[in-house]
């Protein structure tokens, strides 16, 4: 099924009158997750730390919901990165607490995955010097060693998301850029952001020096429907979420769940997900729609959304309380996604959308839609 829109009105998908903006067809699983290629320096004039004295490309996720940098345990070792001895920093995920070594201040470098030379070190822009989190654990013989690169490197930055090459199953290529790049794409339609904390400094946990963090993006006003049933949330922009997620108090506002989050009706799926914690089984249920308001005044509405239901939990320093999310808006929301088959997928749907523009200077998450569909629409 692939993914069509259809705008209410009589201008079609002329984004700019009235009318709500409508979409269907978006499946639980994003095909990927945005990537990018990166370097590691010690000076900023330096060379890159490499693994045998030869420059090597490494790629990571660029993750708008992770607050740090995360290196591998692999990565960091293959590179002679320098570990903290008594540092430790605590990080919270989808499953939960996770305690990580801090590596030496470092700088780092980020190419477009759409870079044609990302073998040439002059091609990476610098990002400025910090301390990184590392990964006490090995990725193990089944998993893959995975780098994250997380807000810090995109404060005050672009991102620009190449979410249509996702549809002729290519990678999803990242990059960021500077406020004043050119090359920036204008879009259709733009979503207010707001920067949220959900890091603790202060946890008995922690062992300074503690790594470089920063804010993560949050859209407020997202508004779930199902069968007569509303729910209101503040959700997290999460680039490096497969799925995305409401909490179990969302779900039983709904009638999916009761409030100990044991499913009222069957769910639609269930699947693994991990990062940050432990890996957990989440159930999904499809909801009628899915409603994010835009600048324009108008909503944004995904219509048969397919959302995991569990609780991530963490401490909101404001209100010196631990507090549970009430959504994460995934990458499939943003680039061609798949309706899974157990863990096989099945069905795949395209994205109306070929650029996503996440301005963090403005705090406005930007997109574009494809023009051959835009025009498609038009007529």
């Amino acid at each position: 099924l692939l993914l069509s829109g259809v705008v209410a009105g009589a201008s079609g998908a002329a984004l700019g009158s009235q009318g709500d903006i409508i979409l269907s067809g978006v499946h639980e699983a994003a095909l990927d997750l945005p990537r990018v290629f990166f370097v590691l320096k010690r000076e900023p004039a330096g060379v890159p730390l490499t693994p045998s004295g030869r420059f090597a490309v490494n790629y990571a996720f660029l993750d708008t919901g992770a607050s740090g940098v995360v290196l591998s345990r692999e990565t960091a070792e293959q590179m002679h990165v320098a570990v903290h001895p008594t540092a430790r920093f605590t990080d919270i995920g989808v499953g939960g607490a996770e305690h990580f070594g801090v590596s030496e201040p470092l700088g780092l470098g980020i190419a477009g995955y759409g870079q044609p030379r990302p073998d040439d070190p002059r091609v990476y822009k610098m990002m400025g010097q910090g301390r990184f989190q590392v990964r006490r654990s090995a990725a193990g013989l089944l998993g893959e060693p995975l780098d994250v690169i997380g807000m810090p490197a995109m404060v005050g930055r672009v991102v620009v998301l190449d979410s249509g090459a996702t549809n002729g199953l290519e990678y999803f290529a990242a990059d960021v850029k500077r406020p004043d790049d050119p090359t920036i794409p204008q879009v259709h339609v733009e979503v207010a952001l707001r920067l949220r904390s959900f890091f603790n400094p202060r946890d008995p946990d922690n062992v300074p020096p503690l790594p470089l963090v920063a804010r993560n993006p949050v859209i407020d006003d997202v508004v779930l429907q199902r069968r007569g049933r509303t729910s209101r949330g503040q959700w997290l922009l999460d680039t490096g979420a497969t799925m995305s997620l409401i909490s179990v108090k969302q779900a039983a506002r709904l009638g999916l769940t009761d409030e100990a989050g044991k499913p009222l009706v069957t769910p639609e799926f269930v699947l693994p997900i991990g990062g940050i914690g432990r890996m957990v089984q989440v159930p999904g249920f499809e909801v009628d729609r899915l409603v994010i308001p835009t600048l324009s005044g108008r909503n944004l509405v995904f219509k048969g959304a397919r959302l995991g239901v569990h609780d991530i939990r963490f401490f909101d320093q404001n209100k010196r309380d631990v507090q549970t999310l009430d959504g994460v808006f995934g990458s499939n929301f943003l680039c061609a996604s798949a309706k899974m088959q157990g863990l096989l997928p099945g069905d795949v749907s395209e994205t109306m959308f070929d650029k996503v523009v996440i301005d963090l200077r403005r705090a406005v998450l930007g997109l574009r839609f494809g023009r051959r569909r835009f025009d498609h629409q038009k007529r």
